[in-house]
């Protein structure tokens, strides 16, 4: 069965991270229990946190998304999210740690390299070791709000997702591991979006501060070697 033939399945799965179009949208979408904030009150409004990376490296990765995602329902481009449903309600408390946060680091490298698969699709993992200190700083300061989702963060890449044919799914994934590679990059900031019943309205981008030559990295875990970089855990599931 070819790539175009293939039986794809719409999902109710929250997308993560685009530029200011944002994801695809569902006129029927529904959020799921536990991609909804922990507030007292619904939200009318909910936010996304993304790594912000350069251009290069985010075409790649869009361009390898591009390749094997279902095209009627790739609406996206690639993206690593690190909080998928913030409140509108705390976004003073928000953009507040985020401001503060991005101050201590300074641009650091990602490396896009370890594909694996999905239920319905392939991601490929994203090492990027200061990512995980910033999602576990914000995480403290964000506990008592936080979807049951965003209370776990495993860095990577979507690159194909809602295909039924499991047959498909192998012949995508195989290609994948002889072909792709690795992709690097850096990472320049935090991006923040609005959640707009599916698509994502870019809000605000908030870049580090490029490092000076005589200043020490911002963070020990920037010097890591990558077979250094902390284990992640096993695959769960991914929009």
């Amino acid at each position: 069965m070819s790539m175009t033939s293939a039986k794809f399945r719409e999902s109710n799965n929250p997308t993560t991270s685009a530029p200011a179009n944002g994801p695809y949208t569902a006129e029927t979408y529904t959020r799921k229990a536990d991609h909804t904030p922990k507030t007292a009150q619904p939200e009318s409004e909910t936010y996304i946190l993304a790594l912000a990376t350069d251009a290069a490296h985010h075409q790649a990765m869009t361009a390898l998304r591009n390749k094997y995602f279902p095209p009627k329902l790739n609406k996206l481009s690639a993206h690593v999210a690190l909080f998928r449903a913030l409140p509108g309600s705390e976004l003073p408390k928000i953009e507040q740690s985020v401001q503060d946060l991005v101050r201590h680091y300074h641009p650091f490298p990602i490396i896009a390299d370890d594909p694996f698969k999905l239920s319905h699709g392939i991601g490929v993992e994203v090492g990027a070791p200061p990512a995980h200190t910033i999602y576990c700083t914000l995480k403290g300061q964000w506990n008592n709000f936080l979807s049951k989702q965003d209370l776990s963060f495993r860095p990577h890449y979507t690159i194909q997702n809602k295909v039924d044919d499991e047959e498909t799914v192998r012949k995508s994934f195989e290609h994948v591991q002889s072909e792709f590679g690795r992709s690097t990059g850096t990472v320049t900031g935090l991006s923040l979006y609005l959640y707009d019943r599916g698509f994502w309205r870019l809000r605000k981008i908030y870049s580090f501060p490029q490092q000076k030559e005589h200043q020490q990295p911002s963070s020990a875990m920037d010097n890591l070697h990558q077979d250094d970089w902390p284990a992640l855990p096993k695959a769960g599931p991914f929009a």
